[in-house]
């Protein structure tokens, strides 16, 4: 009688052990919930800016809209004082910079919001100085650009240079004179190289002020007397740059890649967007995916394929935004 007692006593207890067991297992499962997935973002953003950059933008639009097809995208006015504008009074949630914007602006900017503007550093280039293909000239000096694009001569020459002789050029080319181009005054370009090529000073009365890149490659492959300058993201083969030092004592540096990825050659630039982003408050879903994919390997991958240089990794890490939106980088 006890043992069969005993039996079922213990039969029991092993029941409700398992049992237990059991319900811990189902109560461990419960307490991991599934991953939310994050819906995609959508919106419409608009940005205006910089020329030399909207064709850059045009390329990362088309790229993330095949992930991102539930944002949309609209361009103002280019230029980059009426882009400030736009940012100051909304109508531009993005402006593309690609010079130093004044303190003015920024003041003004100030004033409105009570914080600055950010400025997202997305990608590189430089002004490179161009002349015809069949010009034999491969380098050249600052002193002698402004020598040759200005009437103030600030950079330490005494002398204009008029005549391709005076570069050391001989045959048919020696004793003609030399056709100054570059682009108009409002660019970043032209700002860029008047403040080091020019040492700030002003340009020769002949100088022909052009119209954006394509109209100076236009004019260079038609003149072999000509030489001009524009960005380094230019490339045709009617036209080749020249090597750049920053006086004739130091080495001239061709603007590649690799000398403007280092910032060796003398006229590199960062090109920027920039945004209002209110301080300790997050950015709008579209704006925020859309400068997680610029910064990400395949939108830089796109700098690369325009022509310009991606950024190295002390400007990349000058960035406050944090990646929302992860990519597929292949």
């Amino acid at each position: 009688m006890n043992r069969l007692f005993y039996t079922l006593i213990f039969r029991q207890i092993r029941y409700l052990i398992f049992f237990s067991i059991l319900l811990g297992y189902t109560e461990i499962g419960n307490t991991h919930e599934k991953p939310k997935l994050v819906a995609p973002p959508t919106g419409h953003l608009s940005f205006t800016g910089s020329i030399a950059l909207s064709n850059l933008m045009s390329l990362w639009i088309q790229d993330f809209n095949l992930q991102n097809p539930n944002i949309t995208f609209s361009i103002a006015d280019p230029g980059g004082i009426a882009g400030i504008n736009a940012l100051i009074n909304g109508t531009a949630d993005m402006v593309l910079v690609s010079n130093r914007v004044s303190h003015k602006q920024i003041e003004a900017f100030e004033q409105r919001f009570g914080y600055r503007p950010h400025f997202v550093p997305v990608a590189k280039d430089a002004v490179a100085v161009y002349v015809n293909a069949l010009n034999p000239l491969k380098s050249i000096t600052l002193q002698q650009l402004d020598a040759i694009f200005s009437s103030t001569l600030r950079c330490g020459e005494t002398q204009p240079i008029r005549e391709w002789g005076a570069l050391g050029i001989k045959g048919k080319l020696e004793q003609q004179y030399i056709n100054v181009y570059g682009l108009t005054v409002d660019t970043g370009v032209t700002s860029l190289f008047r403040k080091i090529a020019l040492c700030n000073g002003d340009f020769i009365q002949s100088y022909q002020a052009l119209a954006g890149p394509e109209a100076l490659e236009v004019a260079l492959m038609s003149d072999v007397s000509g030489i001009g300058f524009s960005s380094s993201a230019m490339r045709t083969v009617g036209t080749h740059s020249l090597a750049v030092a920053l006086n004739k004592n130091t080495e001239a540096i061709a603007p590649t890649y690799e000398a403007i990825y280092s910032g060796k050659y003398p006229m590199v630039r960062v090109l920027s967007i920039a945004i209002n982003q209110p301080i300790n408050k997050p950015l709008s879903p579209a704006l925020q995916a859309f400068i997680d994919f610029v910064l990400s390997p395949r939108g830089q991958g796109i700098v690369s394929k325009a022509g310009y240089v991606p950024l190295n990794r002390p400007c990349r890490m000058m960035m406050n935004i944090k990646p929302k939106y992860p990519f597929n980088n292949q």
